[in-house]
């Protein structure tokens, strides 16, 4: 039974709300309870079992990445100060009330009275300032996010944030990980990695979960927003095999995991209800395009020719089943920024690739190292060594293990990797991988008149946004920063009496925890 279907961007349209931030940043003030989510029927709420493809590497809360089904674990049991909605449009959290400057640079959050960590200790501006710093400082992916924010807490419940240059995304940070509310105690402690203080809905049951494999989380009575969080009790199994996590579901061994392309037919006929919806952009991104470590990298007509050697609608026929739409540019079909010709940019044509190398200087072709991480680039990484060999390009790759993978991509080690990007808006994806302090503009590549797009970008609302990101998509897929290869559908199934309120949110691309009834 397929519950909603959005492959044709559907469930995308969610990011146009959500990019605009004009902020339409749903009512800033009010309670943040979500009446949908009380359990209010006879259905057993004692216990809900999920399969995560995700190992956790930490319980740092500077080290939590914000999309995708590993958001399962830092979400039960840290807090953030706002919360992303549904529809993409950021609202109230742990900050019951929240004002965001017109000119996109100044955040001013006002946090529930009598809130308190599982130890006792208060959630007030002091946790939430040295959240943030920590953050800042911590290493993870989220730290460029909130890079030179200067964070003030006047009072226990008033904190102000201030961006040095307009940051149109702010306030939807602090929805994702940047956004975590964590113990000061905790975070100064030895134990940060292995031991977590929760500010969330749920503890972690350390004595009822295994490491690294089964995480076990308790319901809070006391956390603010209770009523959200049906389930008393969640079990999270990690299974980084999506075959692995479809049979559990057939064989009722967990309640919901997230599917793919592949194992689509199979889960559809087991009669188990899915929800699809488009979520990130499947592709390679090239990290070294000012060449600094593979000198060829730098010319725009080799960055060309490798887009021009990959038959992406082959590639959707063979990989994902015929079940994917190709594209040549990294802003989703219903993000601002989208320019649909822009989706044949690049013809499959081996012949007029090699020729644009010739003309490059490199008609011999080059060494070049990737990384390998599995699953995620099983299925990609011995294309890209085909296809790039028509070029004379040798391909070799570099195994990473997957609780350290994301800190090393983002390291700088490798000069590009076949990755998924989320599709969440035109101005996330700036701010995601674009940008000259992007999180995976990991070189920090940048020329003059792309940076000057991006910054007007963040100051940017309303029509003026589109037009700007319009530009810096033209700009990006003219001079080849990317190869894209497909707009990725996610799948996710539910077994038994086990459902998803609503679409998943365009930012955390995952049903967070309380939407499952």
């Amino acid at each position: 039974m397929r519950i909603f279907t959005s492959r044709r961007g559907r469930g995308m349209a969610l990011a146009v709300a959500a990019a605009s931030v004009a902020v339409a940043l749903t009512a800033c003030t009010g309670g943040g309870g979500n009446p949908s989510g009380t359990a209010t029927s006879d259905k057993d709420y004692a216990q809900l079992r999920l399969a995560s493809s995700t190992a956790p590497a930490s319980w740092d809360p500077a080290l939590q990445t914000s999309a995708f089904d590993g958001i399962w674990q830092w979400t039960a049991v840290y807090d953030t100060l706002l919360t992303c909605n549904q529809d993409g449009t950021v609202g109230p959290g742990a900050a019951e009330e929240f004002d965001f400057t017109d000119d996109n640079t100044t955040l001013t959050m006002t946090l529930r009275e009598g809130m308190t960590f599982e130890d006792g200790s208060p959630v007030d501006s002091a946790a939430v300032k040295a959240s943030i710093e920590h953050m800042q400082s911590g290493g993870g992916s989220g730290a460029v996010r909130v890079a030179g924010l200067a964070i003030e807490a006047p009072d226990d419940r008033t904190v102000v944030v201030t961006a040095p240059a307009p940051r149109g995304l702010l306030a939807t940070y602090m929805c994702l990980s940047p956004g975590i509310i964590a113990s000061p105690a905790a975070i100064s402690s030895p134990d940060v990695d292995s031991v977590p203080v929760s500010s969330g809905p749920y503890t972690f049951d350390a004595a009822n979960s295994t490491s690294g494999s089964v995480m076990t989380f308790v319901k809070r009575d006391d956390y603010w927003n209770a009523d959200a969080y049906p389930y008393e009790e969640i079990v999270v199994t990690v299974m980084t095999d999506v075959t692995a996590r479809l049979n559990a579901l057939k064989t009722g061994q967990v309640d919901g995991a997230t599917l793919s392309a592949q194992t689509f037919a199979e889960a559809e006929a087991s009669q188990l209800a899915i929800t699809e919806w488009v979520d990130a952009t499947n592709g390679i991104v090239i990290f070294d395009r000012d060449g600094t470590m593979v000198p060829a990298l730098a010319e725009p007509k080799v960055r060309q020719a490798m887009n021009m050697v990959f038959d992406r609608a082959g590639i959707a026929q063979g990989l994902f089943q015929g079940l994917v739409d190709p594209t040549t540019q990294m802003f989703g079909p219903e993000t601002e920024g989208f320019i649909a010709e822009l989706d044949d940019e690049y013809e499959f044509d081996v012949e007029a690739a090699k020729d644009l190398m010739a003309e490059a200087g490199y008609a011999d072709g080059f060494t070049i190292e990737i990384p390998s991480r599995t699953p995620q680039t099983d299925q990609a990484n011995p294309l890209i060594v085909q296809q790039f060999a028509e070029l004379g390009i040798t391909v070799t790759e570099t195994p990473l293990a997957g609780a350290t993978a994301v800190p090393e991509l983002l390291s700088g080690r490798f000069p590009m990797t076949y990755i998924s990007m989320p599709l969440s808006s035109g101005l996330w994806a700036v701010g995601q991988e674009i940008a000259p302090d992007a999180t995976w503009n990991v070189k920090k590549n940048a020329t003059p008149e792309l940076t000057a797009l991006t910054d007007a970008a963040q100051r940017a609302t309303g029509e003026e946004l589109t037009e700007t990101l319009q530009e810096i998509n033209r700009y990006v897929v003219d001079n080849a920063w990317f190869i894209p290869w497909n707009n990725r559908v996610a799948y996710f199934g539910t077994a038994e009496d086990v459902s998803i309120d609503g679409t998943p949110d365009p930012y955390f691309q995952t049903p967070q925890l309380k939407s499952f009834k």
